[in-house]
């Protein structure tokens, strides 16, 4: 069916170079070149196009086509027209078009025609290009492109006939040259930028579990104003008392409750505390979840499985890859020796005058000591020179402190040093007297020197981000753990049907050593306490409370929802960072083994130079054995010495031009090299920071809110006490009040026959009592209940029992409703 739809259709050309062959299309592309080359572009553009609509295997009109529109992108790159303005917006979005097509027209043209150099040509112009309109687009594929077009292999006839095809190769190598030195610059420049904003998001992240912490934190141990603004308004609903309540429970505690009760009231029943929060289903839910994990564990501290947050298969092949490569490039570090030296009091200007003619006497003297860091050096008054060797001892402090000053560091630092040196105090005095061998060589240097030795620090600490580090460690240690770091010790019984608080609570000890262990121990048992060692504290705590359960089991939830977040966030820039480290480590391999090949050509002149010295020996120039040393390159296939090898020899240079090319080379690979070193340093401090984030923030202690949830129940438990306690002390004064009244009754009626002013005056003398009696009763209670006002006057006994009763009523109706 679908042959029969497309029978009518085009047929697809093939790939064959058929098409290529043809002289027609070889004329038409070449019509459209000839347009182009009188300035023509637009119609030379437009040529290729329509040849390419009836010929679209064409490698030859491709590879057109993307010249064409590569020579728009070059004459736009040379417009006058502001880019911020509208005509200079939408011409950069026309060049962008140009060079999209040019990488597209010539990638066509190198997959129909792999074998041709100049389509590999302009597939390569086109990539180089695209690098400069695109970030996203790097130099890499660039270098890919450079390296299958230098591939291809000619006959020796066609390299004989052809001068174009050394010229395109000559084009390619120094395009790949040009690629290879900006992603070696953009690299390190990339990377610096990366560990900053890594580390950024690091302090974002641990800013938000700080205060996620610290929202939950607050509830219990410092209320908000909002919160006691809606305990106010609670209070205000319920109609409750809160000041009286703890007035009754402090009295209860103080004057009726036994050490035995203090201490089963530390005793708290899993069943009880289950029934307690019966009607409370995430009260209930929470403390069966911290009840469970801590029965099975044995311990109420808690980690979230942070395995879960990363790409398991992915981290574990990462993790063995930078295990592997990392242990192959090491930085190798010195700390004690260096640590001694930053640390030692000698750092101060050194006369180096007078230090040259200390020099010179002490290698007069053969005897003497050949250490001169064991000599009294003399120092001299030169505050600006003592400025700023203070200041690199300072930068040097963290360098050294955090182990990230590595021997190649050390190296390139006393390299520079000696250097310079070497303009005022003869090479063979400082190493023959050791000055070559110590960072107090520094000493001996002048201001301008110095400062280059200061620059020297300060960039290197600005590659790897050392004082990003040191400042995100000394944030780290000034805050503390943000989590909860000490909480009251509860432990199970034997069988785990109790969770019991540790006594020496009782004493005023509420906070007590221990490491979240959730089982009892025989040490438990043996703590005893005296009578006098009773303290109150423990009832300041039960009392105590910002917020309700359920606002802080709202917060429970939400800095558990808010700590898996930042979890996640934190293993993915572990990730990162590993995948940084992963990849320093295959650029220090690559630089390493880069570095071997200068090395080797430098052999080969050095070995030259001595050979030289032979008495009959006739040179050789360095250009006639780097060409032999081409050739074996060229044999065993090593492609960076071939560029290497091309880049000197391609250019007529004296031997001692081609020796200072090579050392300056070697010199900045060994930069690379230091530089890479101390970003491996701190990278790997960086990953080590962010596992302890990791840590903290996926940690818990379910005590945090299983000790609320207690202190609840034990509340409530108390506050039930106290009002038993209380009904029973209402229950003996109503009797007590009763007895009386039955007293007075009958003396009333025995004095009936008694005269009217004695019968008057003693009744009111015992109204004055039994008034007493009542008033004297609230403030037996709490003094919440004033005194019935209309007992002023003389009043019968029957009224008298009457408002008794409305009386008792309300007093212990309305304790028994504050209480509910």
């Amino acid at each position: 069916m679908k042959t029969k739809k497309k029978r009518n259709a085009r047929a697809p050309p093939s790939l064959s170079d058929v098409d290529d062959q043809s002289p027609t299309i070889t004329k038409e592309v070449e019509d459209a070149m000839k347009e182009h080359q009188n300035g023509n572009y637009t119609k030379a553009l437009n040529l290729v196009e329509a040849t390419l609509s009836r010929h679209p295997s064409s490698a030859l009109a491709l590879a057109a086509l993307s010249f064409c529109h590569l020579k728009f992108v070059f004459f736009a790159k040379h417009s006058t027209t502001p880019v911020s303005s509208d005509d200079g917006l939408l011409q950069l979005a026309e060049t962008f078009n140009h060079v999209k097509e040019a990488v597209d027209s010539s990638k066509r043209a190198v997959h129909l025609c792999p074998n041709s150099l100049a389509c590999w040509f302009f597939h390569v112009n086109a990539l180089f290009k695209l690098t400069e309109y695109d970030a996203n687009a790097g130099h890499e594929p660039v270098i890919e492109a450079c390296d299958a077009g230098l591939a291809i292999e000619f006959a020796p006839e066609d390299l004989a006939t052809e001068p174009r095809i050394e010229e395109f190769r000559t084009c390619l190598r120094l395009i790949k040259l040009q690629s290879k030195y900006l992603i070696d610059t953009k690299y390190l420049e990339n990377l610096k930028n990366e560990i900053q904003e890594l580390q950024e998001r690091k302090e974002e992240i641990e800013k938000r579990a700080i205060t996620a912490s610290k929202n939950f934190e607050t509830p219990e141990l410092m209320p908000l104003p909002e919160n006691k603004s809606k305990i106010k308004n609670l209070k205000k609903v319920v109609g409750l008392d809160v000041d009286t309540v703890e007035r009754q429970v402090k009295t209860y505690w103080n004057d009726t409750m036994t050490k035995d009760q203090k201490k089963d009231l530390l005793r708290i029943q899993i069943e009880d505390l289950e029934l307690h929060f019966a009607k409370n289903k995430l009260a209930l839910k929470v403390m069966k979840q911290a009840v469970e994990y801590a029965t099975g564990a044995k311990n109420w501290k808690f980690t979230c499985n942070a395995e879960r947050f990363f790409d398991a298969e992915l981290t574990e092949e990462h993790m063995k890859q930078a295990v592997h490569l990392f242990d192959s490039v090491c930085p190798e570090f010195l700390f004690d020796s260096l640590w001694d030296t930053v640390e030692s009091g000698k750092w101060k200007p050194v006369n180096v005058v007078e230090a040259k003619k200390m020099l010179e006497d002490l290698s007069r003297n053969e005897g003497g000591d050949k250490d001169f860091t064991k000599q009294k050096w003399p120092y001299c008054d030169d505050r600006r020179r003592e400025e700023i060797i203070n200041k690199i001892r300072a930068v040097l402090r963290p360098f050294v402190c955090m182990k990230c000053f590595c021997s190649s560091h050390l190296s390139a630092l006393m390299k520079l040093i000696l250097e310079m040196l070497k303009k005022q105090v003869p090479e063979q005095l400082l190493m023959e007297y050791g000055i070559n061998r110590t960072l107090l060589s520094v000493c001996f240097l002048d201001i301008s020197e110095l400062n280059l030795v200061l620059e020297f620090l300060d960039g290197l600490a600005s590659i790897c981000g050392l004082w990003r580090l040191v400042l995100s460690l000394a944030m780290e240690k000034a805050i503390g753990e943000h989590s909860i770091a000490n909480y009251e010790k509860i432990v199970f019984n034997e069988d785990f049907s109790w969770v019991v608080f540790d006594k020496r609570m009782l004493r005023g000890e509420l906070m007590v050593p221990n490491d979240g262990a959730a089982v009892t121990s025989s040490a438990d048992d043996e703590i005893e306490l005296n009578d006098d060692e009773y303290k109150d504290d423990i009832l300041d705590w039960l009392l105590k409370g910002g917020t309700t359960i359920g606002e802080q089991l709202k917060q429970w939830t939400n800095l558990r929802e808010a700590s898996r977040s930042q979890g996640k966030e934190l293993c993915k820039i572990y990730e990162a960072e590993l995948h940084r480290l992963l990849n320093i480590c295959e650029k220090k391999v690559q630089y390493l083994r880069d570095i071997k090949v200068w090395q080797n050509l430098e052999s080969i002149c050095v070995k030259e130079d001595k050979r030289r010295e032979e008495f009959g020996y006739e040179q050789l120039s360095y250009k006639y054995l780097l060409s032999n040393q081409r050739q074996i390159a060229s044999t065993n296939g090593n492609i960076f010495e071939l560029d290497i090898l091309w880049n000197i020899l391609r250019e007529d240079h004296v031997d001692n031009e081609i020796k200072l090319w090579i050392e300056k080379q070697i010199d900045e690979m060994d930069a690379k090299l230091y530089k890479l070193d101390a970003i491996i340093r701190t990278t790997t401090i960086n990953m080590q920071q962010t596992g302890k984030k990791i840590n903290a923030v996926t940690n818990y202690d379910y005590r945090s809110i299983l000790v609320p949830l207690l202190k609840s129940f034990m509340r409530a438990q108390l506050e039930e006490l106290a009002n038993k306690d209380a009904e029973k002390k209402y229950e003996a004064v109503e009797e007590a009040l009763l007895s009386e009244f039955r007293d007075l009754d009958k003396k009333k009626k025995t004095d009936k026959g008694g005269g009217n002013a004695r019968q008057g005056q003693g009744n009111s003398k015992e109204k004055n009592k039994k008034r007493d009696k009542i008033n004297s009763l609230p403030e037996a209670h709490g003094g919440d209940i004033p005194p019935n006002l209309e007992i002023v006057g003389p009043v019968a006994i029957d009224e008298l029992e009457q408002d008794k009763w409305k009386l008792l009523h309300v007093e212990c109706g309305g304790e028994r409703s504050k209480n509910a």
